[in-house]
C-alpha cells in the first residue's frame, strides 16, 4: 500500500469514517481510518509520529503527483511486487525521526 505523509492540520476529511486501533510491531498505537460505507482504508496515524497523517494514495481521485520515497516491510512483500532499485528499502518500519 502506498502512503503519503502530511501534517494533520493539512488534511481535511469529509464524510463518515470509522477507526481501528492496534499495537504496531514497535508497541506504538497504530490507528487506521476506513470508509464507513465500503471499508476502504483512507488514512492512518501512529503514536510515534504525533501530528502526522498517512493518507492512502490509492483513495485519491488524482494520485499522479505521488512518487515513492522508500519501501518498508520489504521482507513481507510478494515476489511480484517490484519497486525502483534506487529507493531506500527497509525490512521493517524504520525508527521515527526525532
Amino acid at each position: 500500500m502506498s502512503l503519503a505523509f502530511f501534517k494533520e492540520d493539512q488534511v481535511s476529511i469529509n464524510g463518515d469514517f470509522a477507526e481501528y486501533s492496534s499495537k504496531a510491531d514497535s508497541g506504538n498505537d497504530n490507528i487506521r481510518g476506513f470508509c464507513s460505507t465500503c471499508g476502504a482504508r483512507l488514512f492512518g496515524r501512529n503514536s510515534a509520529r504525533a501530528g502526522i497523517m498517512a493518507v492512502a494514495v490509492g483513495c485519491a481521485d488524482d494520485n499522479n503527483w505521488f512518487a515513492p520515497q522508500a519501501v518498508v516491510y520489504n521482507k513481507d512483500k510478494p515476489q511480484w511486487d517490484c519497486m525502483a532499485d534506487d529507493l531506500p528499502t527497509f525490512d521493517e518500519m524504520p525508527p521515527a525521526p526525532k
